[in-house]
């Protein structure tokens, strides 16, 4: 999938980009990303089987609210640019990723990549909207709470004109609820810790996170309608989430190569158009001045 200039989409089908890569994976820098968040989740695998005291599993969950930040950023990521060449693995990795984040295979394509990139220039179309009815811009918090209550309905909804997308979006969604009601039944309180409030949580911080993005900015065109974040250890975190008006312009450009975008367009992005990134990641430096 392309994004056009006027935000058309070109093609509806799921973005796939040649590869880079002769492995499995398709391109090498995702590698090492795929290894930690499989580990983060082989650790919360563990706890779910060998942890019972309430104290520890919501001293495990705080902790995992930092820990799979990143890993809500890449579940993105994929589903602009699959990881895999082969399709099972991508759903494989879907299912881990629907496990810890929240947001279920599909669930970005449909709400986001064939959603949100379509319409984001009109807030009456946008499915991750910051403006109310009456025009008046939301807060985080309600931002926040509206992206998590209506992801899957605008999804679900989305998926009316994509029904290839659809179908995958539903049969992947069953089998990870089915896998969350499974563990709640078998070990109640781990489960509900590891696989309810966790993922739940992580969807509501993708809803907080993501309002920096868009919330307040023109909708006339691509070069002013984003906020950018330069700062390299937020980019280094999100993979490159903060080159914002760069994934906007082209969205089926790997994470890798939005900086080089970014230096291409940056010519038209407005000053106004560079944020530092939320609290805590403030904390680990500012952006590069912005000349």
């Amino acid at each position: 999938m392309t994004v056009s200039s006027e935000g058309l989409t070109a093609a509806p089908e799921r973005v796939e980009v040649p590869a880079r890569s002769t492995t499995v994976f398709k391109y090498a820098a995702d590698k090492p990303r795929v290894v930690a968040f499989t580990g983060l989740f082989a650790l919360d695998v563990l706890a779910y089987l060998y942890v019972d005291h309430p104290l520890w599993l919501t001293l495990i969950f705080g902790v995992g609210i930092f820990l799979k930040a990143p890993m809500c950023a890449f579940n993105h990521h994929h589903q602009h640019v699959t990881t895999f060449h082969s399709e099972p693995l991508n759903r494989l990795l879907e299912l881990m990723y629907g496990l810890q984040t929240g947001a279920f295979s599909h669930a970005w394509v449909l709400h986001h990549s064939v959603g949100h990139h379509l319409h984001y220039l009109d807030q009456t179309l946008d499915e991750s909207r910051w403006q109310r009815a009456d025009g008046s811009k939301m807060g985080e918090f309600e931002y926040a709470l509206s992206v998590m209550l209506t992801a899957y309905p605008r999804a679900w909804a989305t998926g009316a004109k994509y029904p290839k997308l659809r179908f995958t979006f539903a049969w992947m969604g069953l089998l990870t609820l089915s896998i969350i009601i499974a563990a709640v039944v078998y070990r109640p309180i781990p489960g509900l810790f590891i696989f309810v409030l966790g993922p739940g949580f992580a969807l509501f911080g993708t809803g907080w996170a993501t309002y920096a993005h868009h919330a307040g900015r023109s909708t006339a065109s691509h070069s002013v309608a984003s906020f950018n974040i330069l700062q390299p250890f937020y980019n280094w975190l999100t993979g490159n989430l903060g080159y914002h008006t760069a994934h906007h312009t082209r969205p089926g450009v790997h994470w890798s190569e939005l900086p080089q975008l970014h230096a291409e367009l940056e010519a038209d992005i407005p000053a106004d158009a560079y944020v530092e990134p939320g609290w805590p990641w403030r904390w680990f430096g500012k952006s590069p001045r912005v000349t």
